[in-house]
């Protein structure tokens, strides 16, 4: 990136250390070898008709391939949406400007509670996160992160962070992983109730999962299975930043008053959070469990496979059976945040592997309190004062091959090249994706995930 310091290495060499993707490019061709019939005194040469028959048969084939192609680029055409700017991921339509950021400052209200009560209520609440354990991109301490990172790029407002913390803190022996996170406290919010803030922090958001529905044989008599993968660099970016907000039943005042239980819960969803009532949640003890899906991060109340909102893929759904035959039924966008699934990766994560969910139990580390830092930055350290994007920019428009073992990902490869080429996937798929910024210049930092 231009005004980067040199050892900042550039967008193209950071994705090869997703894998050598190019060895992924080719599979080997099993031919039988030719056998030579043997000649009889009726069949010791070709007949005429014979010739013109095998020629027909070709260009019947050519040419029923030729009508596929070009039905599948017309639909494609019809289904293209408005070619829209290709600048940041949806995340970042949460972000703050500069004046709408200085004007929610300067309405922030100071609360009653003391720093002791604050710190008690934080880890009282701070959730119980389930990380994937084939998800190579972990949380780290968002502090030491810029603290070990470089501030560059068009008036410094860019965070380098060097690659050897790009994967995050190392999972333990007993398969948990430690980092402190970001918290806050609303005493008295929407609806006069408590809410409690908690914001988490991966050096990286790993490629986009997807699932597919496809059959191995006769409709008929071949049930319907599903296949989940990741396809680089699609979504991928530096810097990733999500949460959760618990509203709690009742204002809590503090000291010996008794903590109010939790009323509702809110996910952050990629450019949404989802709201669940507190009775649907798991807790252990006073702390919500929450799984964190495979490399995008986004966070679910829930234990599963779930669909991304996100409609871009719909027209490659549904021109799938055509392009692969039959194979493939359908495909959508999707969070993986189960261990069920049959799920194709490029490369698994270093060290051992685990068959059930990484644990992170924020509570081990202290809670990093910004309740009161958003309106007085009279001691505030640097990266808490950061406003910039916590990552370099990184160009997600060179698909990369499926991994293999994937059904159809050639066919799948080819059609999607093709949207993209055609705009269909300018929504999705971006030259210049930025990272998203801080906690504070979100809008969600100040309107809690709109409660209803």
């Amino acid at each position: 990136m231009k005004g980067l310091p040199a050892s900042t290495p550039p967008a193209a060499e950071q994705m090869s250390l997703l894998g050598d993707f190019s060895t992924y490019g080719s599979i080997p061709s099993f031919t039988n070898p030719q056998v030579e019939e043997p000649k009889t005194q009726w069949s010791s040469s070709p007949t005429k008709s014979g010739k013109t028959f095998r020629r027909s048969c070709r260009i019947c084939a050519f040419v029923t391939i030729l009508l596929l192609v070009a039905c599948a680029t017309i639909l494609l055409a019809i289904a293209r949406p408005p070619r829209m700017m290709t600048v940041s991921r949806s995340d970042n339509e949460d972000i703050l400007s500069d004046h709408e950021f200085s004007e929610l400052i300067r309405k922030t209200t100071v609360s009653n509670l003391t720093d002791t009560d604050r710190a008690t209520i934080l880890r009282h609440y701070a959730p119980l996160v389930h990380l994937h354990p084939r998800d190579k991109w972990r949380p780290m301490d968002p502090k030491e992160a810029f603290e070990r990172s470089t501030v560059g790029g068009a008036g410094n407002r860019t965070l380098s962070i060097p690659e050897d913390l790009w994967e995050g803190n190392e999972v333990r022996e007993d398969g948990s992983v430690r980092a402190r996170i970001v918290g806050q406290v609303v005493q008295e919010g929407f609806h006069g109730k408590t809410y409690l803030q908690y914001w988490f922090f991966y050096p990286v958001n790993g490629c986009q999962a997807f699932r597919m529905g496809i059959w191995t044989g006769l409709k008929t008599f071949v049930r319907e299975q599903s296949e989940s993968f990741v396809w680089c660099p699609m979504a991928y970016h530096n810097g990733d930043w999500e949460h959760i907000t618990i509203q709690l039943d009742a204002v809590w005042h503090g000291g010996s008053d008794p903590i109010p239980p939790p009323a509702n819960v809110a996910f952050s969803q990629h450019s949404g959070s989802e709201w669940l009532p507190a009775s649907r949640v798991q807790f252990t003890g006073s702390h919500p469990h929450v799984y964190a899906a495979l490399h995008s991060h986004a966070n679910y109340g829930t234990e599963g496979t779930h669909k991304n909102i996100d409609d871009t893929f719909a027209f490659v759904s549904k021109l799938a059976p055509i392009l692969t035959l039959g194979a493939v039924q359908w495909i959508q966008i999707t969070d993986v945040a189960d261990l069920t699934s049959n799920l194709f990766l490029y490369r698994e994560p270093k060290g051992e592997r685990f068959q059930r969910f990484i644990t992170w139990a924020t509570w081990d580390e202290d809670v990093y309190d910004w309740t009161y830092r958003a309106a007085n930055h009279g001691n505030e350290e640097d990266w808490a004062l950061f406003s910039g994007f916590w990552g370099d920019e990184v160009d997600q428009s060179k698909l990369l091959e499926l991994p293999l073992g994937v059904t159809a990902r050639q066919q799948l490869y080819s059609a999607t090249t093709t949207a993209q080429k055609l705009g269909a996937l300018n929504k999705f798929v971006h030259a210049h994706e930025v990272a998203p910024k801080g906690p504070r210049q979100h809008k969600s930092w100040y309107h809690l995930d709109f409660p209803a």
